[in-house]
């Protein structure tokens, strides 16, 4: 999607939402996920947020609510976070393991994006859609399933080869891979600015937590 928006092919983004919305028991196989009071946030989100980042750019500003459906779990199982990038684009990052669905999308993460010349939508699936000037076409995205890998989870494992192949090719020439430590406090900051403001209900200055 990233590439795509390069091109210029669809205009300049504007609106976004990448989502992550599924009923799976993820207690299940960490059950530790059920004891602390963060949960869904930090674990997830934090990487739905840089998925955001990465697609739409830096954040200026956020507003996040979250809820607790599970009773049996301490923290936050649903979080809604609207984003203000430094760009002037509008982004929504919506995750939940309290919806039930009857096809449920688990692992893969959902994406809308409106531009001023198209969209583009990433189904379930890995099915993207690319709404252009000159038409529409369905392109199946789906990653490799690599010879050690099983689905569903081959999205994560192909995703763990692929940095795991990054960073050795930017050690090998000394120069710094894309998610570096500086980078990724930048989508920590996002994770902190969330909780701050569920727990006030206010909108979060990124730039003064980075300060």
């Amino acid at each position: 999607m990233r590439k795509i928006l390069d091109t210029g092919t669809i205009g300049e983004p504007f609106w976004g939402r990448f989502s992550f919305r599924s009923g799976y028991n993820v207690f299940s196989g960490q059950p530790y996920l059920a004891e602390g009071r963060r949960f869904i946030i930090e674990d997830l989100g934090i990487h739905t947020l840089d998925i955001a980042r990465y697609i739409l750019g830096d954040v200026r500003s956020l507003s996040a609510r979250t809820k607790r459906v599970n009773g049996a779990i301490q923290g936050e199982d649903v979080a809604t976070i609207l984003l203000d990038h430094e760009n002037g684009v509008t982004s929504v990052v919506d995750v939940s393991y309290a919806t039930k669905l009857r096809t449920d999308p688990f692992p893969e993460t959902l994406i809308e994006l409106d531009a001023t010349e198209g969209s583009l939508r990433l189904s379930q699936g890995y099915r993207l859609q690319i709404n252009g000037p000159l038409g529409s076409e369905v392109l199946d995205v789906s990653p490799r399933l690599l010879s050690w890998a099983s689905h569903p989870w081959h999205n994560i494992q192909e995703s763990v080869l692929a940095i795991q192949q990054h960073w050795t090719d930017h050690l090998l020439v000394g120069t710094e891979p894309s998610t570096s430590g500086a980078d990724n406090l930048k989508t920590f900051a996002l994770v902190e600015a969330a909780y701050q403001s569920a727990e006030c209900g206010q909108t979060i200055d990124i730039r003064a937590l980075l300060k």
